[in-house]
């Protein structure tokens, strides 16, 4: 996957981003709306050594043993022993909270490089936690006094714990960005992922690339103007010839790779867009099953390859003229025996010449590759052959399966029409969205 479809997948999906950014956004908020609160405190201890007999001063000895030990002092201060005595501290002011939850309330820390002890309390309640603090505090400070490992020394309080005026979890604006952030990853995921496993045709490049087959035109989603839509075709008919090395194609053979529509209506607007331009061209039915080509053209009920083929009748008396100066049409008819073995004649292997000789262009419409042989039967006896494939319907390896069709008698097609193809307009031009 290449950038630039990345690219192409986050313009294409981006409401999927924003909704997701959106709803995890307000995931977030809600949850630090409706959390419970956590409010915190920390109280302040520091251990001093016991005064010397010579000086009456701290022994500076002792002092400095001491703040080697702090972390043990820590490790004891968060002791069961302490949590047990200041249980029954609590309850004497009404709190009944068991040893083993206060335990889970209390985290201990010692400063490094001095005597000091550092003691964090969390709890749901603002003066509760201040209360668990100071009891807390007060029996480490009396259980400890008497403990071997103050080396005769004692804890002692140094900034008492006080209520809290606001809770330190749920934090709103970090569970907004949480959130926010978490939406955007999932959205950018879902996209590009959307993108990668999408089986169909993601730009003209990659068409080209897995088919081995050159894109000659892309015919947008929406339907445009009359004088965009000649300039389209006009641009796919040039890129025709040019990619024909300079070869005629008087006789061009349109298939569309899935039934969906957009071969036969191609092949109308290619043969009006050339008999715009001044050459006199014949726009041929060759699908004698559903005759989607003479239907449209007002033609259903003529007679025309059908009749040609299996009855022989003349060819002059089936072409009909059209409400396009330079158009003309030769209806499917009605066939009675297969079209496939119709098609395989060695009549319409000589009617194709003939044609080419009396017209500038014969623009021919078959049907569905992957739906009869009839279309590359055809396209063995014109000149060139277009593979029309809707872009938002045919996937790709439903797009190669239909070229097989081709392929399987050594036929090479000389393009492909990318139809159905979504667009942006910038100016009077096109792009691809």
């Amino acid at each position: 996957m290449k950038p630039q479809d990345i690219v192409t997948a986050i313009k294409k999906r981006w409401w999927v981003i924003l909704v997701l950014t959106l709803i995890a956004a307000l995931t977030g908020t809600l949850i630090a709306r409706f959390k419970s609160p956590v409010y915190k405190v920390e109280v302040q201890m520091a251990a001093t050594a016991p005064q010397s007999m010579a000086t009456g001063n701290v022994d500076p000895t002792v002092q400095l043993s001491m703040s080697l030990v702090m972390p043990t002092i820590a490790t004891a201060v968060e002791s069961i022993k302490i949590a047990e005595a200041t249980h029954q501290r609590l309850l004497k002011s009404g709190i009944d909270i068991p040893a083993e939850t206060l335990l889970d309330k209390v985290s201990a820390s010692a400063v490094p490089n001095s005597n000091g002890l550092k003691i964090s309390f969390t709890d749901a309640s603002p003066t509760r936690v201040a209360e668990i603090a100071n009891a807390w505090a007060a029996e480490s400070s009396a259980i400890l006094g008497k403990d071997p490992i103050l080396l005769g020394g004692k804890l002692e309080v140094t900034n008492a714990a006080v209520p809290p005026k606001k809770p330190t979890q749920p934090k709103p604006l970090v569970y907004l960005g949480l959130g926010v952030f978490l939406g955007l990853v999932v959205g950018f995921t879902i996209v590009i992922g959307w993108e990668y496993f999408d089986p169909h045709f993601r730009s003209e490049e990659e068409t080209e690339e897995m088919l081995g087959v050159p894109v000659l035109g892309t015919i947008p989603k929406k339907q445009q103007s009359e004088a965009v839509n000649a300039e389209i075709y006009s641009g796919l008919k040039a890129s025709l010839l040019f990619s024909l090395d300079g070869k005629s194609a008087t006789s061009v053979t349109v298939a569309e790779a899935i039934p969906h529509g957009s071969g036969y209506t191609t092949a109308i607007n290619l043969a009006k867009s050339v008999a715009n331009m001044g050459g006199r061209t014949l726009l041929v039915d060759c699908d004698l099953r559903k005759r989607n080509v003479s239907a449209l053209m007002g033609a259903a009920k003529l007679s025309g390859v059908a009749e040609i083929l299996e009855k022989g009748e003349a060819l002059k008396d089936k072409v009909t003229a059209t409400s396009m100066p330079n158009l003309l049409l030769l209806p499917a008819g009605r066939a009675s025996g297969s079209p496939s073995d119709i098609l395989a004649t060695q009549k319409f292997a000589e009617l194709v010449p003939l044609l080419e000789v009396s017209f500038e262009w014969v623009v021919i419409s078959v049907p569905p590759l992957n739906a009869a042989v009839d279309a590359a039967l055809v396209a063995t006896r014109t000149r060139a052959t277009l593979v029309v494939i809707d872009a938002q319907t045919c996937t790709r390896n439903t797009a190669l399966k239909a070229l097989q069709a081709l392929r399987r008698l050594q036929l090479e097609p000389s393009g492909v029409v990318l139809t159905n193809v979504k667009t942006r307009k910038q100016g009077r031009s096109y792009e691809h969205a």
